[in-house]
């Protein structure tokens, strides 16, 4: 009777230390990821708390990939080309991440579960289609980041998961969660670890083994150069329309960019609403006032050449509170107004619309507060007066 007095109590003790610091265990990292461990199975599990931790996976592109093939009702992607992260908050399952090596013409590229009806395209093909590739997903406090080699590809706010049943609610439910446990399928042969977000580390970018070029199926020179995003600075939309700017006179208020030729476009984070329009002025390479971008909720407009409505899938993107990401391009006379990474609005120019916006070289906000945000990529070159201050009229953050 001793004994087994002895022995429950035993049991005891160990249950209630288990209750007491189980959650406190869980979320301490493998120290086996401090450097790049070898995936050897389909399927693994790792302790990583990932508020803490960018959780980075080594990959290589398969030798031969069909970027558009056959697809019927279960076959979306080649799946030699699909990883997938499934994420824990103790015992719970609260997350599923899934993305592709590779950029497929229908845009089967990225997808969480609990966050997307459907697939949601790459920015580009990722890391400019070489063999090796250096994958990281941030889970921040406010949204999820996928890079390929430093350049952003997939993003996603808790708050804006898609209109569809329960998702934007689950989406929420993922951003409050505490992920302390990762499940990493289909990696078998690639190589994973996890940096700590204090860690000031460069963007890690894969050592190029094989041409970019090779094989055939890979994109040539037109994908845009890795780590563009990564060294994006975040400035407020500066409002053109003031005294010291000449009302839109001046081109030192102005942003210098190849409105034509850029894959990135102006990317903004901006309230939309209906009445308020985001509004855009371009101009050619001395200045001249081509004409105005402007969309809200109720219209989309182009001086001379885009006059209409949004559809009820670019108005349901919105945030439901606070800003959201979007961004304008016209590379090659295709007009695109694009959130979260998905094309939403599309338009051709053609004829005197495409000869006269081909020669966007220049632009600048007005109507817009120091509230709203756009990215200052490296392929553009701001004015003397765009600061982060807006030359005083704005407060730094």
């Amino acid at each position: 009777q001793h004994y087994y007095i002895t022995n429950n109590l035993r049991i005891m003790i160990v249950l209630i230390a288990l209750l007491m610091f189980g959650p406190a265990l869980s979320s301490k990292i493998d120290p086996s990821l401090a450097d790049w461990k070898l995936i050897t199975e389909n399927l693994i599990t790792i302790n990583v708390p990932m508020k803490k931790y960018i959780l980075e996976i080594k990959s290589t592109l398969p030798e031969d990939f069909d970027t558009n093939p056959v697809y019927n009702e279960t076959i979306k992607v080649d799946k030699s080309t699909t990883m997938m992260l499934v994420l824990y908050d103790g015992e719970n399952q609260v997350g599923r991440l899934t993305w592709n090596s590779i950029h497929y013409k229908r845009g089967y590229d990225a997808w969480i579960e609990q966050c997307n009806i459907f697939y949601v395209p790459f920015r580009s093909f990722p890391c400019g289609g070489r063999k090796d590739q250096v994958w990281a997903w941030k889970l921040n406090k406010n949204d999820v980041e996928l890079s390929c080699d430093g350049e952003l590809q997939y993003y996603q706010h808790y708050l804006n998961g898609d209109n569809w049943k329960h998702l934007r609610e689950r989406c929420r439910r993922l951003g409050q969660a505490d992920v302390d446990r990762v499940e990493v399928k289909f990696m078998k042969n690639f190589y994973i670890r996890a940096v700590s977000r204090d860690d000031k580390i460069e963007p890690t970018q894969a050592k190029v083994t094989t041409p970019p070029t090779t094989p055939t199926q890979r994109p040539t020179t037109s994908a845009p150069l890795p780590g563009r995003l990564a060294f994006a600075k975040d400035f407020p939309t500066c409002d053109c329309w003031t005294p010291k700017c000449g009302f839109c006179s001046n081109m030192e208020c102005t942003v210098k960019q190849d409105l034509f030729s850029s894959f990135e476009g102006i990317v903004v984070r901006s309230k939309l609403t209906r009445g308020k329009p985001n509004s855009i002025a371009l101009f050619g390479e001395e200045g001249d006032l081509l004409g105005n971008f402007q969309w809200d909720l109720s219209g989309i407009f182009l001086t001379g050449c885009i006059r209409c409505r949004p559809s009820v899938a670019l108005r349901r993107a919105k945030a439901i509170i606070g800003l959201t990401p979007w961004a304008f391009s016209m590379k090659d006379g295709m007009v695109e107004i694009k959130i979260n990474g998905q094309t939403l609005f599309r338009r051709t120019l053609k004829g005197k619309c495409a000869e006269r916006y081909g020669k966007a070289k220049r632009f600048a906000f007005y109507g817009m507060n120091c509230e709203n945000r756009f990215r200052l990529l490296p392929e553009m070159v701001p004015g003397a007066m765009l600061t982060p201050t807006c030359s005083n009229t704005c407060s730094l953050y």
